[in-house]
């Protein structure tokens, strides 16, 4: 047993007891579980929304993308910001209105607005199954990296278990406020590796970062330039106003909004986010320098360029760290992932059936649904087999179905029906199950369509179609008045 083990297992270790130590004190309604009471400031918002958006994907599979395919993962960084500077007008209303109504989860902000319980219905079924990828890419990750820094001690498998029993423990127990104090270990950490291996790395190989390109372009020209097809400049973009549409559609962003206390805290954030993007810049500068020391590499064997050129470079007490980083990068959002979800099916699936149901009874139904969801994630991730980014690209399809419809719910005057909304919701979200099944592109979709077109994101389409529904429906439909 080496050291890499032991600096593992104690991060694990103080992150549990520290998140467990969270709900001492704590009322057990299921609003201070799920939402922390409403009273997140800007510091506490901050690490939640980070904790969601940047995980254990950042160790894993986006270096892999930048290891496969270059400056095109650069449009994470691109998305991230445009999509914050979306969220500094976005949050605060949503806040705003669900303080106003005492609003639990995102379902609950779309049954109020369109006074539709089927819809509030319809999209937690959207968020869930939205969210699963997420949670599988998170805990794909964890196995990788815990298992290649445990040098092999510890298999992908039992990693998996050992990561999703310590977030099962921890969310059932403490809910958001453990969460919140997890995601702050995690984000300090896991900067702190990226930023460090991302300067020293080149430094360390090639002399710098500017020698470092200069030798990818002299043996892989086209990872620094988008390439005349596939992910092109059209799929860049394309992909950019898709990502950018959908950033604050998860369920667990309108959790961590819900839970903040104040418009100003959810500013803040959104003017500070775009900085910790450059995280991901660091992410990029390690797929490049494993693109030259670690050559052969092939599809999700990508995912691996940062441990395989950590255990080369590294001794294992570091490499431990960077198992660390993984573990808790994917315990954080994992919990907040699986608190959202359990709410919704809790606020807007359970207490439809079961109206009379105390608060009390609620936070433990939310509880259970907790532990039975962890284990349908955990199934699929260990029966999944794709690489990352695929994944992460599916979810998206699924949850910016939501998009037109809360835009439009935030108009003075919303002329978009709960008839519209459902409709345009169906809509792209059978589509996105369709193209998820076939793997469809909009290339086989018009294949005598020049290169430009044939490379747009198909989702983009389909999100686009879900928006033409819904106004063709709404403007055939009558409007009911709704609270505002």
């Amino acid at each position: 047993m080496n050291a890499s083990i032991f600096v593992i297992l104690g991060f694990l270790l103080i992150s549990i007891y520290w998140a467990v130590g969270a709900s001492k004190g704590q009322q057990k309604s299921i609003e201070q579980w799920a939402l922390g009471g409403r009273g997140m400031g800007t510091i506490i918002t901050f690490f939640l929304l980070a904790g969601e958006f940047f995980t254990t994907f950042s160790l894993t599979g986006l270096i892999g993308l930048g290891y496969n395919s270059g400056v095109s993962a650069m449009y994470f960084m691109t998305y991230i910001t445009l999509g914050c500077v979306v969220g500094f007008w976005l949050l605060p209303a949503i806040r705003r209105y669900g303080s106003k109504h005492n609003l639990i989860s995102q379902s609950d902000f779309y049954a109020k607005k369109y006074d539709s319980p089927l819809l509030g219905r319809l999209v937690t079924f959207v968020g869930v199954v939205s969210m699963i990828p997420l949670m599988i890419i998170s805990l794909k990750g964890l196995g990788i990296l815990v298992s290649v820094a445990s040098y092999g001690s510890i298999s992908p498998t039992m990693a998996i278990w050992i990561g999703t029993i310590a977030v099962v423990i921890y969310t059932m127990l403490s809910g958001l406020h453990g969460s919140s104090r997890v995601a702050l270990i995690k984000d300090v950490l896991t900067f702190g590796i990226l930023v460090f291996l991302g300067i020293y790395l080149p430094y360390h190989y090639h002399g710098g970062i500017a020698s470092m390109l200069q030798s990818v372009s002299s043996v892989k020209p086209q990872l620094l330039t988008l390439p005349g097809a596939g992910m092109s400049v059209t799929w860049f973009i394309s992909t950019v106003v898709l990502s950018t549409v959908g950033f604050f559609m998860w369920p667990n962003a309108f959790l961590s909004t819900f839970s903040a206390k104040s418009d100003k805290a959810l500013r803040r954030n959104s003017m500070m986010l775009p900085l910790y993007s450059l995280m991901q810049l660091f992410s990029i500068m390690v797929a490049f320098t494993a693109v030259l020391s670690i050559p052969g590499l092939k599809g999700a064997e990508g995912d691996l360029g940062l441990i395989k050129l950590a255990l080369q470079t590294f001794d294992p007490w570091f490499v431990g760290l960077i198992g660390a980083a993984g573990l808790l990068g994917a315990l954080v959002p994992c919990s907040v992932l699986l608190i959202a979800s359990s709410s919704m099916l809790t606020k807007n699936v359970y207490a439809s059936f079961a109206p009379a149901s105390s608060d009390l009874q609620l936070a433990k139904v939310a509880k259970g649904i907790t532990l039975l969801l962890a284990l349908v994630v955990l199934y699929f991730t260990l029966n999944a087999g794709s690489a990352l980014i695929t994944f992460y690209l599916m979810s998206y399809n699924f949850i910016t179905q939501l998009a037109p419809a809360l835009f439009f719910s935030l108009l003075k005057n919303n002329f978009v029906t709960r008839q519209g909304a459902i409709s345009g919701m169906v809509v792209g979200l059978l589509l996105a199950i369709y193209v998820g099944m076939t793997n469809m592109t909009t290339a086989a979709l018009f294949p005598a369509m020049p290169s430009f077109i044939q490379d747009i994101n198909i989702g983009l389409l389909i999100l686009i179609v879900n928006l033409i529904t819904m106004l063709i429906v709404s403007s055939v439909t009558k409007p009911k008045d709704v609270a505002i």
